[in-house]
């Protein structure tokens, strides 16, 4: 290899970059800059330093026309390094890595998650596993042009390399990255060397002349070739060698020769090169340029029309003229002279070569997404074969972690056009795909299409389905429900009893969230448990929810939600689960209903199920702030929020327990900055299950700002919307309470105490202790004084042992200032004392101040309080604590969260540290200990 000039820097910062790896640290370095500056140059010098220090060297160069080849360059990474031998390869793919085995030929496991996030895990655990025999270094040319799910496993691993010892290193020209960004977060990471070379000065390119033409080069000569190449390292050796073969002398009068060439010299010298070649030798170029570098000598003959021998040689002869840099397998010098090579096919004929490589691909075993890599490139012309391989093509990128890159397959196989039979399935599919990654405009445009072309029966239904799911997904249960009614209807007589079950168990479910749809419901329920094979988890979740709504004693529902969840049968896509998940919610099983709502987290996550991750985190916001856990909730706000992105039938659960989250902290204006956004802004009326928690949350926001006329119509508003949807007179907002409110800031005392006293008994009937207490905090506010602390102690009394601690808190508070107003100020301290520990505990900071404020103004001293314990844990250290005392390994939580061994690490040392704990066993004893107080 060439000697570099004029590197020197750049050679040093990677010289740090491989001895900071010896020591145990990793990083990234991106070489930027323009074709041909000799990027690629210093990449093979890093190889060649690596491979001397016994490091792993793991390499790609991504291509253009490669991008829609999904994990394309993770294959060219990984592939060389993977054992052959079973137990190694068990050994490697073992734990979170197996997602991934499937990307390199290993038939995919059963129920492949289809989760890019998963998979990007699992390589990452991949690389740890291969770095315990050896230290890895990965070197990626051209990563402007890789895959997104290559780009986005770079990204995932550069921000992970502070805890796994692997160097990336890789080129780049910034001013091709993509729209997506995502090669630029490359630029972001941390630990970031950033080198741009520069061309060659006139200085550098005159040394490169004298070495390759000889020592007496003329100035002019030398300078001539600087002018006209601009001092790019790859033009300049080109030129050179052009020049060398023509017997060109360096001298003055030679100069005058080089700067008569032009410009576009570098690229006719190439381009006359390749001419010269005999045709089986063109051939073969021509073969390399279109179906990429490093592909077996086998195909390049396949491709050319040659034997295999004389592709061999073809390819020695390529390389000895510096256009290829190796023979076998075959691969240019520079994605520059693979483009020269390519101007060479005539444009009329490169839609045929790109169909010749996909046979040739296809005939090799070669994965079906770079056959139909090819087969992008082509014209669409209604060829049979075609739609059925880009389909396959899809439904592989699709499980393997892309659904961008099926959408891209599924478009081109729409504009073939697909025979007529096949249209509406593909519109299906790539409406389905489109969703699937969040792109939702265009998925609906889709669905529709599909529905449209489809001509009824089995087909129809399928598409009607398809629609439905997705409507209700963007929360729109009344659009989504006769939908699925006309799928039963078309598939009456398809012979389908599965497909039958499945749609109705959903149809039942959304009518259910329909707020209109109860007529529907009742006569689906009674058609559902009628039919065979009928799971029984879909009637015990609807069973469970209709006690909580009749009002009968809460035993009865909760035994009904966890048959209904027992064998895991409801997945979080499906509509069944959350009728069972908010039994337990409004009974108070907050701990189950918690260890519900991860697991279905953990399938989404691990199935790549974006749509359904707003409601997920929208129930486990609610679970939190039941609890009284503030710091939990908002941070589930955030992650549901940034994971939902309008429309989401999950926003409303999240803005509801956003705004109320801000009313705790005493910030209505923030509050209603969050209603005013929402599905319900500028009083819209209510028309799903989902938006009753934003009337509950909307009444709240106006009582605090005074509003008792607007407050008490949202209040009775959400009542007359319970009557519409379902029978009894109990459900999960308190209309009555907040009604109730609303009259008494009004003066009228009469009323409210009416609708407290029903709540009351209606609490009392089915018999959940939070419940009863917040009806009974509710009765002490407009009652004497003897009766309101009868009602307040014993709402503190039901709290106690209860998970409402925030709720607690209040009950406390409102107690101790009855106690203050009736001049026991000693046992009035005390139990507001109480009540500010709570709430520092459940970070409501506000109601903290509030409450020790009022401690110091009649002369006491503030109490000083300090949140200790669990509740000192942040929500991120709770969950690695937890799984810890599970028996969990660091290793088997960092694969479950999808984040290093080295963060679990920290997590644990504060958890330690905070709980007082010094081993995994007194970590189980402080857990326990923590959730019984």
């Amino acid at each position: 290899m060439t000697e570099l000039v004029e590197r020197d820097t750049e050679e040093r910062a990677l010289e740090r970059s491989l001895v900071g790896l010896g020591a145990g640290q990793g990083g990234v370095v991106v070489l930027d800059g323009g074709a041909g500056v000799g990027k690629t140059a210093l990449l093979k010098q890093v190889r060649r330093l690596a491979v001397d220090r016994g490091c792993t060297v793991l390499s790609a160069r991504a291509a253009e026309l490669e991008r829609e080849f999904a994990f394309g360059v993770v294959r060219q990474l990984f592939e060389p390094v993977l054992p052959a031998a079973e137990a190694e390869r068990a050994r490697l793919f073992g734990g979170a890595a197996g997602i991934a085995e499937g990307l390199f030929g290993a038939a995919d496991r059963p129920g492949a998650p289809g989760s890019s996030y998963a998979v990007l895990n699992g390589l990452y655990w991949l690389l740890v596993t291969l770095a315990e025999r050896a230290t890895p270094v990965l070197l990626v040319d051209d990563v402007h042009w890789a895959d997104l799910p290559s780009l986005r496993f770079l990204g995932f691993l550069a921000r992970r390399l502070d805890s796994c010892a692997a160097l990336l290193v890789v080129t780049t020209r910034s001013a091709d990255h993509g729209e997506d960004g995502l090669a630029d977060d490359l630029l972001a990471t941390g630990e970031l060397t950033l080198l741009r070379p520069r061309n060659l000065s006139a200085r550098a390119v005159a040394e490169l002349v004298r070495r390759e033409l000889g020592p007496d080069a003329h100035e002019e000569f030398c300078a001539a070739c600087h002018a006209l190449t601009g001092g790019n390292p790859l033009f300049v050796r080109e030129l050179l060698r052009v020049l060398a073969t023509d017997g060109v002398r360096p001298t003055a009068e030679g100069a005058a020769a080089v700067a008569a060439a032009g410009p576009d010299a570098i690229r006719w010298y190439v381009t006359a090169r390749l001419r010269r070649q005999p045709p089986p030798v063109r051939a073969v170029a021509r073969a390399v340029a279109v179906l990429g570098d490093d592909v077996a000598l086998a195909e390049v003959a396949g491709q050319a029309g040659v034997p295999v021998p004389e592709a061999a040689a073809a390819a020695e002869r390529l390389t000895h003229e510096g256009i290829f840099d190796r023979a076998d397998p075959p691969a240019f010098v520079h994605a520059v002279v693979r483009d020269v090579a390519l101007t060479l096919v005539p444009a009329q004929e490169l839609g045929r070569e790109h169909e010749r490589a996909a046979q040739v691909l296809l005939e090799a075993g070669r994965p079906v997404t770079r056959v139909a890599a090819h087969l992008l490139r082509t014209t669409p012309a209604g060829v049979p074969g075609r739609v059925g391989l880009l389909a396959a093509a899809a439904d592989q990128a699709f499980r393997h972690g892309a659904p961008e890159n099926a959408a891209v397959f599924l478009d081109r196989a729409r504009a073939e056009p697909p025979p007529p039979a096949q249209r509406a399935e593909v519109s299906r599919q790539l409406g389905n795909c489109r969703a699937h990654h969040l792109a939702l405009a265009d998925a609906d445009g889709h669905l529709r299409e599909a529905l449209a072309l489809a001509d009824g029966g089995r087909q129809r239904a399928l598409c009607a389905y398809s629609l439905a799911r997705f409507r209700n997904a963007c929360g729109e249960p009344r659009e989504a429900v006769p939908l699925l009614g006309q799928a039963l209807a078309d598939l009456a007589d398809a012979g389908d009893p599965g497909l039958v079950l499945e749609v109705e168990a959903e149809l039942i479910g959304m009518a259910r969230a329909d707020l209109a749809g109860r007529a529907e419901l009742v006569r689906r329920l009674d058609s559902f448990g009628r039919r065979p094979g009928r799971p029984q988890a879909v009637l015990d979740s609807q069973a469970a929810l209709e006690a909580v709504l009749a009002g009968r004693p809460a035993g009865e529902a909760i035994s009904l939600a966890r048959s209904a969840l027992a064998g895991d049968v409801l997945t979080p896509e499906r509509c069944g689960l959350w009728a069972a998940v908010h039994t337990l919610l409004v009974t108070d099983q907050l701990d189950e209903a918690d260890r519900r709502m991860q697991r279905a987290l953990d399938t989404a996550v691990e199935r790549g199920l974006l749509l359904p991750m707003g409601i997920v985190r929208g129930y486990l916001a609610r679970i939190a702030f039941l609890r009284g856990d503030l710091a939990q909730a908002a941070e589930h706000l955030e992650l549901g929020t940034t994971a939902a992105p309008p429309p989401n039938i999950g926003l409303p659960l999240l803005a509801a327990t956003a705004a109320d989250v801000h009313l705790e902290h005493d910030r209505p204006p923030e509050a209603a900055a969050v209603l005013a956004t929402g599905v319900l802004g500028d009083d819209r009326p209510p028309h799903s299950s989902a938006h009753l928690w934003l009337l509950g949350s909307r009444s709240r926001l106006r009582l605090a700002q005074g509003d008792h006329v607007r407050a008490l119509a949202d209040a009775e508003l959400c009542g007359q919307a319970y009557e519409r949807w379902a029978p009894g007179e109990l459900w999960d907002v308190p209309w009555r309470l907040l009604a109730a409110r609303a009259h008494l800031l009004a003066a009228r005392p009469a009323e409210a105490s009416a609708l407290i006293g029903a709540q009351v008994r209606l609490a009392r009937d089915f018999a959940v202790p939070r419940h009863i207490a917040v009806a009974l905090r509710a009765a002490a506010r407009p009652a004497e004084p003897a009766e309101a602390r009868r009602y307040l102690e014993e709402a503190v009394e039901l709290l106690r042992t209860g998970p409402g601690r925030l709720e607690l808190a209040h009950a406390l508070a409102d107690l101790g200032q009855l106690h203050l107003r009736a001049g026991d100020r000693s046992t009035a301290r005390a139990t507001i004392r109480r009540a500010a520990e709570l709430a520092l505990e459940c970070h409501a900071q506000a109601l903290a101040d509030r409450l020790t404020a009022g401690l110091t103004t009649k002369g006491g001293r503030p109490p000083r309080l300090r949140v200790t314990g669990i509740s000192a844990l942040t929500p991120s250290e709770r969950r690695v604590a937890q799984l810890a005392a599970d028996a969990l390994t660091n290793r088997q939580i960092a694969e479950r969260l999808y984040v290093t061994e080295k963060t679990v690490e920290a997590h644990l040392s504060r958890a330690f540290r905070k709980l007082e704990v010094h081993s995994r066993t007194q970590l189980v004893s402080r857990l326990s200990a923590g959730s019984r107080s």
